[in-house]
């Protein structure tokens, strides 16, 4: 592993294995087939903490095979920040249109841990309205029941450097007064793509052409949607989200996205790596052939 991809790894908690340090979230990960009960302690007090309750789904494991929980743990830290910081998570869609309470409630739980504000919150919950529809928010509102944000919390969300709000980089100069679609606002949301991404997606152009008003209301959503959050946590909620549910064409619109907006590659490699924990390696090569091209050639600054 080299310097810049160990420094962008999961460390948290001590966690360094190119170091010798091998332990995370309470679990020692150099010795995969045996867990001490000081281990199991350690473990359920760790989500205890940072989501509200133990899982009882990754507990099971330790009384089955230890060693299954170890190895996927393993597999999952080395995708974690080094330093905690909040970027676009696309799980609490994947868990509200599956009906997973208990997922979305420890999801939410963790974001008031991070010091997410209430405003904020309501923009990660309008993202996940996207593709969760009315069928997901009946999850997350059983799931957000006593569950309440500060609207200025002691210490603040801490986002990548770099990120910042910016609601006029949506903007590509539709009227939002009306549900039609002229030449001139297509010409000019055909120019948004081509100078924020450099081409313009498929949908794009078969909603123009067959759907505008879908085109143009779908935009109106998404272009008066992030005021306080920042404009990286769309791209990198949407490409966690896709990769995760394994949808292809969503992956390089955002990949695109992620670049021209100012996301390391390290911070989408992170985020693509985090959604394969259920994407897995099939979505793995849907990023090689939707994406691949782009990685190739990409350089963090």
């Amino acid at each position: 592993m080299s310097t810049n991809l160990q420094d962008r790894r999961a460390i948290n908690h001590g966690f360094d294995p190119d170091n010798g340090s091998w332990v995370h979230r309470g679990l020692d990960l150099s010795e995969p087939t045996s867990i001490t009960e000081e281990e199991i302690a350690a473990f359920k007090a760790h989500y205890a903490s940072q989501f509200g309750h133990s899982l009882d789904g990754l507990n099971w494991w330790i009384d089955q095979s230890p060693e299954v929980l170890k190895r996927y743990r393993l597999y999952c830290s080395l995708t974690l920040r080094v330093e905690p910081a909040q970027t676009g998570n696309g799980t609490l869609t994947f868990y509200a249109l599956m009906g997973h309470v208990t997922g979305v409630r420890y999801i939410l739980h963790s974001w008031k841990t991070r010091g997410v504000s209430n405003a904020q919150a309501l923009e990660m919950l309008a993202i996940a309205f996207v593709h969760a529809g009315p069928r997901g928010m009946e999850t997350v509102a059983e799931a957000a029941k006593g569950i309440e944000f500060d609207t200025t919390p002691a210490e603040p969300c801490k986002f990548p450097e770099g990120w910042a709000p910016d609601i006029d980089a949506f903007r590509s100069g539709i009227d939002y007064s009306t549900v039609d679609l002229t030449a001139e606002e297509k010409a000019s949301l055909y120019d948004w793509y081509l100078r924020t991404i450099g081409e313009i997606p498929p949908y794009v152009r078969f909603m123009a052409e067959h759907r505008p008003r879908l085109l143009k209301t779908h935009r109106s959503r998404i272009e008066n949607m992030l005021y306080v959050l920042p404009k990286q946590f769309w791209p990198t909620t949407m490409l966690y989200y896709h990769v995760m549910s394994r949808t292809a064409e969503g992956i390089r619109e955002n990949v695109l996205l992620c670049k021209a907006w100012g996301v390391t590659k390290s911070d989408a490699l992170d985020t693509i790596g985090n959604a394969l924990v259920y994407g897995q390696m099939e979505a793995a090569t849907m990023v090689q052939n939707e994406a691949g091209d782009i990685f190739d050639g990409w350089q963090d600054r």
